[in-house]
């Protein structure tokens, strides 16, 4: 064949499509029962943005965006994630926003980077994320963290984990990363190139390194929650005590910092087994210092981001898709020339009042219309022969239960499982 979908893209057929449209309008009516309202914001945007608020150090900038120049020789960038986007959003239309106390805003659609296409990653992959702007509070954090539990759960998922950690403040932050380069000075020789350059430029983000044996390494490095500042520490057990209050299980993962350099206080991923090493199927935490740096007031702000596609893999893992399938009620199969021209009247009135409807195009065979109704997995099978013209009636064949009747007039068929 001469056109493939690029390398780590793909398409979303239509038996997954439907399974993945259900699956996002339930997590939607999630985030509004608490308070999200959708924001959508452009695929792309300066390469500047994400560079300034993602960090120089971090894979994305370095390894994964796709940049490109415009006609108007700006350098542009295709979103590899959400939060930039919708700070950006957030400072353009301040005023429409400024009058709340705390912003609550979700998005939903595809982020492009350019990484090494593996199960579950892709280079054009989409989330549906929130971000929470306008409080400090450690309420927030486990507010946040709960209702995204509640999403899995409510999905069906019960092998979901929550890993936290703090990555701290500009106080104590310093005194992190010294501690993890003197940790890691002895180990430098033996670990990866990626390593040895952040050792000096960002030790930080030494951690979130995914070679194997490197984090073979990293197994004895002190706990850096130690390090933290006063403000920082109460902050970190307030949202345990919140999450422990509210039921929620939960490790401290010493060694979560999450890719980004955004990030303050607050980091936390939730994980499934299911998905091997890259196990994160929600991830997010605290930035209480991005949107000055983007150029507003300081302002704390919380979010996090599900993997649409990673969650796929798991509902369809655990047979869940199997319960969301696409159900078409009935095929009407009509025979002859008056059979199709009352099968084709009788699909527009059953679409019109609501009821999911096909037609059987050949008009000479029930038993190919009976085979597409079995493929179409319908409920019920409609005949109009000679004989249902002549009485004014249709036969119905309920395929599921293997039984035939017949019913006398079209509300009469409107009117099954009503």
């Amino acid at each position: 064949m001469k056109y493939t979908s690029p390398r780590g893209t793909r398409d979303i057929l239509p038996e997954e499509s439907f399974v993945w449209r259900q699956t996002v309008n339930k997590i939607i009516n999630i985030l509004e029962n608490y308070n999200f309202s959708e924001i959508q914001t452009p695929i792309f945007e300066s390469a500047d943005l994400f560079q300034r608020a993602v960090g120089d150090t971090t894979d994305i900038v370095e390894k994964e965006m796709y940049i490109f120049k415009d006609k108007g020789e700006r350098m542009m960038a295709l979103r590899p994630e959400g939060t930039a986007s919708v700070v950006r959003a957030y400072l353009q239309n301040y005023t429409h926003f400024q009058k709340k106390k705390v912003t609550k805003l979700f998005y939903n659609g595809p982020m492009f980077r350019y990484e090494r296409p593996q199960t579950g990653r892709y280079r054009q992959f989409h989330q549906i994320g929130v971000e929470a702007i306008g409080s400090s509070s450690p309420f927030l954090d486990a507010e946040t963290m709960v209702m995204g539990t509640q999403i899995f759960q409510e999905l069906g998922l019960k092998d979901v984990n929550i890993a936290i950690h703090s990555v701290g403040c500009d106080v104590c932050r310093p005194v992190i990363k010294e501690k993890i380069k003197s940790y890691v000075e002895s180990i430098l020789p033996n670990l990866c190139e990626d390593c040895v350059s952040r050792y000096e430029r960002n030790p930080l983000r030494i951690l979130d390194c995914k070679n194997p044996n490197c984090q073979t390494f990293f197994a004895g490095m002190p706990d850096m929650n130690s390090a933290l500042c006063k403000e920082c520490n109460d902050h970190f057990l307030g949202v345990i005590n919140h999450l422990e209050e509210s039921e929620i299980k939960y490790n401290v993962d010493s060694h979560l910092v999450r890719g980004l350099d955004y990030y303050t206080k607050t980091v936390f991923e939730i994980r499934s087994d299911l998905l091997g090493a890259q196990n994160a199927i929600c991830g997010g935490g605290r930035y209480d210092n991005l949107i000055a740096e983007l150029g507003g007031r300081k302002t704390p702000a919380f979010g996090f981001a599900i993997g649409i596609d990673r969650l796929y893999m798991v509902l369809n893992e655990l047979g869940l898709t199997k319960e969301i399938q696409k159900q078409t009620k009935f095929l009407i199969i009509g025979l002859g020339v008056k059979g199709q021209e009352i099968a084709f009247k009788t699909v527009l009135i059953l679409r019109k009042r609501s009821i999911s409807a096909e037609m059987f195009y050949k008009d000479n065979s029930i038993n190919d219309g009976l085979k597409e109704a079995l493929l179409l997995k319908v409920q019920y099978a409609v005949i109009i022969g000679e004989d249902e013209i002549d009485a004014q009636s249709y036969t119905v064949k309920n395929l599921k239960e293997k039984k035939q009747f017949t019913v006398n007039s079209l509300e009469e068929l409107i009117s099954i499982d009503n």
